[in-house]
């Protein structure tokens, strides 16, 4: 069985990001030396799924190196990429519920969704995601990239655990409701 994890920092007022994608308002949480669960996570998944946004994101803030795990980039331009030499990246498309089964079919296991509203969004319209980790941090943006389009993200889950950091962060673990 494959498990879909959302992990991601929001606003105490559910955004993101800021305008224009800015983080810079998490970098101060990020600073903390604290990993929030990061190295656990990605030490136990079998693949990472992200949005290209989030793709770029990371490109342009110093992540370089090879990816740790097969890591598969959702974008509708993959051509764009051909620079990229990584063996373990992939850029794909489509309808997300194909990516998906691709994903699962090749890399069985838990798949680590990296941020992307987007991305987080699709997978919650097709009932494809798994578990919600949600690392809400004491700060309102008041606007900026919505993590959710709306209140129903939470609809068909249940917050079974939350943890209070240091930082402030407080750490919420949502389960899809089984039915």
């Amino acid at each position: 069985m494959t498990e879909l994890v959302f992990y991601a920092a929001i606003s105490s007022d559910g955004f993101l990001a800021g305008p224009d994608g800015d983080m810079s308002w998490a970098e101060k949480y990020l600073a903390s030396g604290e990993d929030y669960g990061y190295f656990e996570l990605v030490s136990h998944s079998t693949a990472i799924l992200m949005g290209r946004a989030t793709f770029d994101f990371e490109i342009e803030n110093g992540v370089q190196g090879p990816r740790p795990l097969p890591t598969y980039v959702l974008t509708h331009i993959p051509e764009f990429y051909e620079d990229v030499l990584d063996e373990n990246v992939f850029f794909t498309g489509g309808d997300i519920s194909q990516v998906v089964e691709l994903v699962k079919l090749k890399h069985p296991g838990r798949v680590f969704v990296v941020g992307g509203a987007d991305v987080a969004n699709q997978l919650l319209e097709h009932n494809l995601l798994d578990t919600m980790r949600l690392f809400v941090c004491p700060e309102d943006l008041g606007s900026g990239t919505q993590a959710f389009k709306d209140d129903t993200a939470y609809n068909n889950f249940t917050l079974v655990d939350e943890k209070q950091y240091s930082s402030g962060i407080v750490e919420e673990v949502y389960k899809k409701v089984s039915t």
